[in-house]
């Protein structure tokens, strides 16, 4: 037995047999020619990616990509430019970014005459009476770095209840329509975990902190299931585009959950890919 054995053995060796190599089924898309950031101390940058449904399966050469691919994958050319891993936003109110798209939204404002000018735009388009809304100003940045006060807003908007919320969500400032429906006063005391902040005669400002903007928020006319689920798509369309590719949403509700389902479930109609549009080839 040991003979035949060692016969069989010299048998396969003496043919050359080679082991097979298998071949990779073909990618559905592949980037080329780009300056691609990997993250891995072992191979910092790279060429190309595979990707095949949603998994990356090959990033390396622009050589060794060609086995990837096949008749139908789709191949894109990054013209050399820097691609990066997408980024996770560990705390981001994902309805909260929709909505602000949906109403007005005050990022890159510098200066407070600008904040103004936005907010008149937006008032200007809405009937009178009718609340306006919005979020992402962040007085910071601004030359000077001063708060709005609800007499500011009530130069631009007196007929209309304006509450808008700062960036971080901790501050919004509302004009003296709002605060009156909410029926702050002077004697209304700040409530438990919030401010009413004041002037030196003891006159509300405009500025609402934490648990006070719920004072003047509960009087907002509420969203409709629609609306609900456009905020989302639009808050999605938005993490995209600036290359964002995971968020944790803090404080979310089983509605919401509900919402994701729904929208998962319809993908990628609610959410085509467009590979193509997001790295602006």
């Amino acid at each position: 037995m040991k003979i035949i054995a060692s016969l069989l053995t010299l048998l396969v060796f003496g043919l050359g047999f080679e082991p097979s190599v298998a071949v990779p089924p073909p990618a559905d898309l592949v980037f080329t020619n780009g300056n691609i950031y990997t993250v891995s101390d072992k191979q910092p940058h790279a060429e190309a990616v595979a990707v095949k449904g949603d998994r990356i399966v090959f990033v390396g050469s622009n050589s060794a990509a060609k086995k990837f691919e096949g008749p139908n994958t789709r191949i894109i050319d990054l013209h050399g430019a820097t691609t990066v891993p997408g980024m996770t936003d560990a705390h981001q109110h994902l309805e909260g970014v929709g909505f602000r798209e949906m109403t007005l939204n005050l990022e890159g404002i510098t200066n407070l005459q600008d904040f103004l000018s936005k907010v008149k735009a937006r008032v200007d388009q809405a009937r009178p009476g009718e609340w306006v809304t919005g979020r992402g100003w962040i007085e910071t940045f601004w030359t000077p770095p001063i708060f709005p006060t609800r007499w500011d807003l009530d130069k631009v908007a007196p007929n209309n209840p304006v509450i808008l919320g700062r960036s971080d969500g901790h501050g919004s400032v509302a004009n003296s329509a709002a605060l009156k429906i909410a029926g702050i006063t002077k004697d209304t005391p700040s409530p438990f975990g919030g401010e009413i902040s004041k002037d030196k005669n003891g006159e509300p400002n405009g500025m609402l902190l934490d648990a006070a903007q719920g004072l003047v928020r509960r009087h907002v006319p509420p969203t409709s299931p629609a609306d609900d689920e456009r905020a989302v798509v639009l808050g999605v369309q938005r993490d995209i585009s600036l290359g964002w590719t995971q968020v944790q949403n803090p404080g979310g509700s089983y509605e919401d959950i509900e919402i994701y389902r729904k929208l998962y479930s319809a993908f990628p109609k609610c959410f085509p890919r467009r590979a193509d549009k997001l790295i602006g080839s």
